[in-house]
């Protein structure tokens, strides 16, 4: 739980793949994607549902996305 927070959702991108972190009620989850489209679109879909207002997409990493550890 984290009931200090207010409800809110955030979209970040984290070593290659794309998390939808969702507080509602003090309760945190979090959805991992990895296609920022879907990511965006299921976030969108959280803020309505929770009544909070739309936001523009979260920017793409400046340079590739990183997978796994670095050889």
């Amino acid at each position: 739980m984290v009931t200090s927070e207010p409800d809110s959702v955030r979209v970040k991108a984290i070593n290659g793949q794309w998390i939808v972190r969702v507080v509602d009620g003090g309760r945190l989850t979090q959805q991992v994607f990895d296609i920022h489209a879907q990511a965006e679109i299921f976030a969108e879909e959280e803020r309505l549902r929770l009544g909070l207002p739309g936001e523009p997409p979260t920017e793409e990493p400046v340079g590739p996305l990183r997978r796994g550890r670095a050889r």
